[in-house]
């Protein structure tokens, strides 16, 4: 059923609420308003579940406005999103919709919403009994830290750390890369040496994985609580990362390559660390 709730109907480029969303694609402007600009069915639908939810570690979604495109709808889905969702609508037609997505081919749904508070604090620690958490140093590729948070979602991981990023953790590239499980899983940032101090004294084994580390992270008990500490993908992780850490741990490579991609190396740890606790449980 068609949507009553429409708030307004723009059709005119140059209308200033058309300018206001299309200069959220930009970094820059983001952090300026501080908003969230996401893009895409499933994407928004996981958003928007995640502000139904009340899981203390997550945080807070809020989101403000909706904007929709008929003309670009894929099915009829659409509407039953639309009609649970309790904001602001805005309508566009396709032309003027098309100008302001960040995609090649929209499918008729962005919504802005506040930028969450994801400073990383101790006391969110606090929560955590057992499991495991993921910390990632400098990360620089939108579409590696995407890739990252859906493998470690799908894995069990708790919380996932990012120190000293070089990239824009709310990015529409993360969102859209991470499918939306973004929304589903903390993820906090903060610097290296806070953090790793935090989590050391939190309880948490921390595990820094590097190519020159003699020991294989099969021939470590990954159990428990755990912290596995990864690296920028140009650089690899810096020495204080290392040195702070209680191991240091290597995927074995037997190849010419020297290194793995990031988000798969962070995948297979992750999973060995599931397979232990499976064997343990």
């Amino acid at each position: 059923m068609k949507n009553t709730r429409i708030s307004q109907k723009i059709t005119s480029f140059s209308n200033p609420k058309v300018k206001y969303i299309q200069s959220l694609k930009d970094r820059k402007s983001r952090d300026k308003e501080e908003r969230i600009f996401l893009e895409g069915y499933r994407e928004i639908t996981r958003a928007f579940l995640q502000s139904k939810k009340t899981n203390p570690l997550l945080p807070k979604f809020e989101p403000e406005i909706l904007c929709i495109s008929p003309d670009c709808f894929l099915g009829s889905n659409e509407w039953d999103l639309i009609d649970s969702i309790n904001v602001p609508i805005w309508e566009f037609p396709r032309s003027v919709f098309e100008k302001m997505s960040h995609r090649d081919r929209p499918d008729g749904l962005i919504a802005i919403a506040k930028l969450p508070d994801y400073n990383f604090q101790p006391k969110l620690l606090e929560r955590i009994e057992d499991g495991i958490i993921l910390v990632i140093e400098g990360v620089e590729k939108p579409g590696n830290l995407g890739t990252i948070i859906r493998t470690a979602e799908g894995a069990g991981v708790r919380m996932i750390l990012v120190t000293d990023p070089r990239t824009d953790i709310y990015s529409p590239n993360v969102i859209r890369s991470s499918t939306g499980i973004l929304f589903h899983l903390p993820v906090y940032v903060g610097e290296t040496e806070f953090i790793l101090n935090s989590l050391a004294e939190a309880g948490f084994k921390r595990f820094a994985l590097t190519p020159e580390a003699k020991v294989s992270y099969t021939q470590i008990n990954l159990t428990g609580k755990v912290a596995l500490v990864f690296g920028s993908e140009q650089y690899g992780l810096t020495d204080k990362a290392k040195y702070m850490s209680d191991d240091n741990l290597m995927i074995p490579m037997k190849g010419e390559a020297d290194s793995l991609n990031l988000a798969l190396s962070a995948g297979i740890v992750v999973y060995e660390s599931l397979r232990q606790r499976s064997i343990t449980s």
